[in-house]
This record gives structure tokens, sequence and C-alpha cells, in this order.
């Protein structure tokens, strides 16, 4: 009966400390980011409906479907897209003096997306709704995407007026 447990034993202490080396290997950290190829849309010109009421706020949408894109945008004939293929994103940011578009970008994190806004001055001093959007290939539905507006350092001013911007 000894020698069974004994064996019983030394074969349960083998088979545990097999199990508790993992390979190094096997683990692959993510602490990488890459760059979304992006396209526009031609001949797409933007006024979303939604109002943004207060400066420095942002509507963010990843629209999926033609319904939520038909929705969204307060055009009659809105250039085609397929979205089998393809997630348009967009946004409209309020901002306290004139701005237009600079640049923009998603990146593909471990997380999720990050779709990067890079708003600059144009000089004017009435605020200004901008309106974006980025066309990429299909987003899975359940992704995370954060929109990163960066706003340009503005000077203290105040406009009553809006105007729409479209890029």
């Amino acid at each position: 009966m000894k020698v069974s447990q004994l064996l019983a034993l030394g074969s349960l202490s083998l088979l545990t400390m097999s199990n508790s080396c993992k390979k190094e290997d096997d683990v692959v950290p993510c602490n990488a980011s890459a760059d979304v190829t992006t396209a526009q849309v031609t001949g797409l010109q933007l006024n979303i409906i939604e109002p943004v009421p207060n400066v420095g706020q942002t509507n963010e949408y990843i629209i999926n479907s033609k319904a939520e894109y038909q929705a969204l945008f307060a055009c009659k004939k809105l250039p085609a897209i397929d979205f089998t293929t393809h997630t348009l994103l967009a946004g409209k940011t309020r901002t306290p003096a004139g701005c237009h578009l600079l640049a923009q970008q998603v990146t593909q994190t471990c997380t999720g997306y990050i779709y990067t806004v890079k708003l600059a001055s144009d000089g004017g001093s009435t605020a200004t709704n901008v309106v974006y959007y980025v066309l990429l290939p299909k987003l899975p539905l359940a992704a995370k995407v954060a929109f990163d507006v960066q706003l340009p350092p503005v000077a203290a001013s105040s406009g009553e007026a809006a105007v729409d911007v479209v890029k």
C-alpha cells in the first residue's frame, strides 16, 4: 500500500511541475499598434442632423448599416457605401472659434481602435461645428472605438453664431 501511495504521489508531483512550467514564448504581449487603411467617400457632403449643444462637446458615430447612414446625414442623395465590407466613423465637434480638419488617423490597438482627429484654428472668432468622417474596412460589431478629438489651443473668445464646416 505504501509503495502505490508513493508512486501516486510522485506521479502527481511530476504532473503538477510539468503544468506549472509555461513557455514564455506562448504569451505574446500586446504592446504594438497599427495604422488602419482609411478612405474618404467621394461626393459625401456631411451635414450631421444631430446638434452639438456646447462648445468642446463631440458627437461620435460608428455607422455599420445603410439605415444608420441615412438617419444621420441630412442629404437627399448619399453616395453608396457597402456596409458589408466597410464601417464609417464620423463625428461633429463644436469649437469656440473657427476651426477646420487638419489630420485624421485610425489606429488599431490591443483593446480596439482609436480614431484621432486633429483640428486647427482658421483664425475665425465664431463658434464652429466641424464635421469629419473616415471610411475603413469593416470593424467587428463588438469592436471598441475611442474618438480622440484634438482641439487647437484658442484665445478667450465667444461667438454667437454657428457655422458648419464640412471636410
